[in-house]
């Protein structure tokens, strides 16, 4: 079996409407400005609370699940022209070192992370301020972070490196294609070969993480090989042509060889070889584990064999239909949906395009339900509805380009 059907549900949505999407961008992004405060942020989501009381709590500031992530979409659609925020955003984003000293303080935890840590943060910063004693500061996380043990795009290098991406983008500066450079050298030499037990006979180049107490080898785009591509694919430009040949070739045959099958229909489990690594890993479709992140990471590659791969995983997203889960780019049907809108650019079809648009009609829905159960939104980009805004505007223009990753 490709996907588990108890985590997915009947695509169940009128038909496509600008109008309706617009609408609910609106409600959202107005729903986000009321429910801003200066000193706490955003109120945190009932599915978000942990175990602390609730006057211990220090809010997030991160781009996946915190306030940096929201200022994020909040500024994208203005500067879009897709809705008015009424909410002071220079303000809002030059406040969040503060909010990041007191994570700090009631921790002790110094993360470096792109997305659940600082560098995120202080690329905001320096997207709305730029100045050289913040991009200073990027600069020594993103190289003090080249070898971190995690090897995958949350915590390790392959994230930190989508910051010196854009920094190199936007300012030109040498020193940034250099660290570009230089991280990409070590994910080539981190890479190690490995055999799966459907194709023994046959090796596959991978990496290994060391993450949450674990060492394991993922294939997806949260954690794994597809995320750890991805600074290569993008940042393609600034390499040399050899260089992401050679990764453009290990990634067609892992991906061939862990490539679970049924037909036209194709998915990846979580890790790479379950039954080697003697694990429960379960078929997931999700942006960070399965095939919709595979084909949102890796949509850039040229060798015709893997965008064929990507085209039907894209067809296994299709055939899953909805996730149950609420909405989120991570792990939400609107998440998935991105898939659709890099398959439209990729191959020109426009079905493509009209499955994006229908599953965003879908999450609109689940939207509604989750802010009636729990009587507020989930104020963050990756893992709430300030991303399903960015989404559906992404679907009204026919945009593929992934919040954070592709654009900042």
């Amino acid at each position: 079996m490709l996907f588990d059907p108890a985590r997915h549900e009947p695509l169940n949505a009128p038909a496509w409407s600008e109008a309706a999407a617009r609408e609910a961008i609106a409600a959202i992004v107005d729903d986000a400005c009321r429910s801003f405060r200066a000193e706490t942020l955003w109120p945190t989501h009932p599915r978000d609370a942990g175990d602390e009381p609730p006057d211990l709590r220090v809010p997030l500031t991160s781009l996946y699940n915190g306030a940096a992530g929201a200022l994020w979409a909040l500024r994208h659609l203005a500067s879009r022209g897709a809705v008015e925020v009424d909410l002071d955003l220079d303000t809002a984003i030059a406040g969040l070192h503060a909010h990041g000293r007191r994570y700090l303080e009631a921790t002790g935890i110094e993360r470096p992370s792109y997305f659940l840590g600082e560098s995120g943060v202080l690329l905001l910063q320096w997207s709305q301020h730029p100045s050289a004693a913040t991009a200073d500061a990027l600069f020594e996380l993103v190289h003090g972070n080249l070898r971190n043990p995690a090897r995958e795009a949350l915590w390790g290098s392959p994230g930190t490196l989508v910051a010196a991406l854009h920094l190199l983008e936007a300012s030109g500066e040498p020193r940034w294609q250099a660290l570009l450079r230089e991280g990409v050298a070590i994910l080539w030499d981190e890479m190690h070969t490995a055999r799966h037990t459907a194709h023994p006979d046959r090796e596959a180049w991978i990496w290994t993480q060391d993450l949450y107490g674990k060492t394991v080898s993922y294939m997806g785009a949260g954690h794994g090989f597809a995320g750890n591509l991805f600074p290569v694919l993008r940042g393609a430009r600034w390499l040399d042509d050899a260089v992401v040949a050679g990764f453009e070739a290990r990634a067609a045959e892992a991906l061939e060889i862990a490539a679970s099958r049924d037909g036209e229909l194709v998915n990846w489990e979580p890790v790479f070889d379950r039954v080697a690594m003697g694990t429960s890993s379960r078929p997931l479709v999700q942006d960070c584990h399965g095939a919709p992140g595979i084909v949102c990471r890796l949509a850039g590659a040229r060798p015709p064999a893997l965008r064929d791969l990507l085209r039907q995983g894209g067809e296994l997203t299709w055939a899953a239909g909805p996730l149950t889960k609420p909405p989120g780019l991570c792990h939400g049907t609107d998440g998935n949906g991105y898939a659709f809108l890099k398959l439209h650019t990729m191959t020109g079809d426009a079905r493509w395009l009209a499955r994006a648009r229908a599953f965003a009609m879908h999450a609109i829905g689940q939207s509604a339900a989750l802010a009636a159960e729990h009587g507020q939104r989930r104020f963050t980009l990756w893992t709430g509805d300030l991303g399903l805004a960015v989404y559906l505007w992404a679907c009204i223009a026919a945009d593929p380009a992934l919040p954070t990753l592709d654009v900042f």
